[in-house]
């Protein structure tokens, strides 16, 4: 519940914002792309120059405090000759005295004789810096590998240490180390790149927030221009220009290409108008003319099959063929005058409540009585009320039985199935024929379209019985689609809005 909450909200909260910030944080967006590519490279550059910089500063700290314990380690040995010769002190006072000139706050300076024995060492041993160590001799443990200038991590603390002997006037008098405490510096060092990063990342931000700015008033001429497309509708094809002010002039390019393209479309579209007009009209003309005459064949026709009763048994079967004929081709002029009447917009629909279990049981018997198959009715709801127009609806269900009558076997059973839902009922024709091929599902509603012209020729198809399913169901406010697989079957299914007596 609680995630299902939190999925609501999220949604609530996108589409309460603005179209202009839903643009700017959409990832498909080019707005979107081309402000996270930009910050992308400036995040990737100035990343680079600040951990290159970094990286170099701490090399050139290191360097310098290696550089000099290197030069008071080479000083050391002049500076006991000169205390010995000056004022004249002994050997191990001047030692002392050298190391002790030479250290600091954070250096230390110690001598070990040859078996590892402190000789002398710098009065700063008890600073804080150097209390964590119990001796010069354990420092000389933990650098015993620093002949040159190395950096050492012990206890949380950071340390550049060496070791070089110490020779006066080429006599050796042990071992020199020198070790400086840098974790002051290093702490510095390290706050000093905190502050760098705090500053990149604030400006980073800045960058970007500029950056979406310049992007969105940059693409602000590709979005009034899609603002405009949008409010062109076929009619005023010809009428309206996409006009743009103080655009780039690629962008002012796209528009009049796109004027020249507007204007080749109205042509094509005025010229596709008249072409269509002229069939429905000719459409409408034939079918109306030709319907009275055939009606009149046929009436003599059935006439004649009536009295004849010296006919041949060929003259009767020629008859009947005849007859036949002339009824598919009326059954086909009134479905051209019903499509091209519902072209025109005089298609009548008289909608009013109906029982959907009573039309769909009126059809299925009719059509049992005529074409001798299994068709089976199956409904959730024994009423199951809707909004429809009754002629059309059954003109409607006629077809689809026809259809799935004819391309499947006559041993297989065809399934009539209703179904009601809250806003909607559905009707689903069932057959287990050979199917549909998937490519050419969206075309059979499609006028005139037929699946197989072999089968199609030889039950009489001509390919107007879906498109009038289609169009009658639109006309009450429905929709039909279909359903199929090769080899198992397909099921068309026709959605109708229920009556509003059963809302309430």
């Amino acid at each position: 519940m609680g995630e299902l909450q939190l999925k609501s909200s999220l949604c609530r909260g996108w589409r309460n914002l603005s179209p202009q910030l839903r643009q700017t944080i959409n990832p498909s967006s080019l707005q979107f792309r081309l402000t996270a590519s930009i910050t992308g490279l400036i995040v990737l550059g100035l990343t680079s120059v600040a951990l290159w910089t970094s990286w170099k500063m701490q090399r050139t700290l290191i360097a310098s405090h290696k550089q000099k314990i290197v030069d008071i380690a080479d000083r050391i040995a002049d500076d006991v000759v000169l205390y010995q010769q000056d004022e004249m002190f002994t050997l191990q006072k001047s030692i002392e005295k050298a190391i002790n000139n030479r250290s600091g706050r954070n250096l230390l300076l110690w001598v070990n004789d040859s078996q590892g024995s402190l000789v002398a060492t710098s009065t700063n041993m008890s600073s804080p810096a150097w209390q964590r160590f119990e001796s010069p001799s354990t420092l000389a443990t933990a650098f015993r590998d620093s002949l040159a200038p190395k950096v050492y991590h012990i206890q949380n603390r950071d340390f550049v240490a060496c070791h070089s002997p110490l020779i006066v006037g080429n006599r050796p008098l042990g071992t020199l180390f020198v070790a400086q405490d840098i974790t002051e510096d290093q702490r510095k060092f390290v706050a000093s790149v905190q502050s760098l990063a705090l500053a990149s990342s604030v400006a980073i931000v800045l960058i970007t927030l500029v950056l979406a700015w310049y992007v969105h008033r940059s693409l602000r001429p590709l979005c009034q221009m899609g603002l405009m497309t949008k409010a062109i509708s076929p009619d005023d094809l010809g009428e309206k220009k996409v006009d743009i002010q103080n655009a780039p002039s690629e962008i002012q390019e796209l528009a009049d290409t796109f004027n020249m393209m507007l204007d080749r479309l109205s042509a094509a579209w005025r010229e596709q108008q008249h072409v269509t007009e002229r069939q429905r009209e000719f459409v409408s003309n034939v079918s109306h003319e030709l319907r009275t005459p055939l009606a009149i064949v046929r009436g003599y026709l059935q006439s004649i099959q009536r009295r004849g009763d010296n006919l041949t048994e060929m003259q009767r079967e020629a008859l009947q063929i005849s007859t036949a004929e002339a009824d598919l081709t009326i059954r086909l002029l009134q479905d051209l005058l019903c499509l091209a009447r519902a072209d025109d917009g005089y298609m009548p629909y008289h909608l009013e409540t109906l029982i959907l279990n009573d039309i769909a049981a009126e059809v299925v018997s009719m059509a049992d009585r005529f074409n001798h198959r299994q068709i089976i009715l199956e409904a959730e709801s024994p009423l199951i009320s809707i909004f429809a127009d009754a002629d059309r609806l059954q003109q409607v269900l006629v077809n689809l039985v026809e259809n799935a009558i004819k391309y499947s076997e006559a041993t297989e059973p065809v399934t009539v199935k209703l179904e009601q839902r809250e806003e909607s009922a559905l009707i689903h024709v069932c057959d287990r024929g050979d199917g549909i091929p998937l490519k050419q599902q969206s075309r059979i509603f499609e006028r005139f379209y037929r699946l197989d012209e072999a089968r199609a020729r030889s039950t009489g198809g001509a390919g107007l019985g879906l498109s009038l399913v289609k169009t009658f169901t639109e006309g009450m406010g429905g929709h039909v689609n279909v359903l199929s697989q090769e080899g198992e079957g397909s099921t068309f299914t026709v959605t109708l809005p229920i009556s509003p007596e059963a809302k309430i």
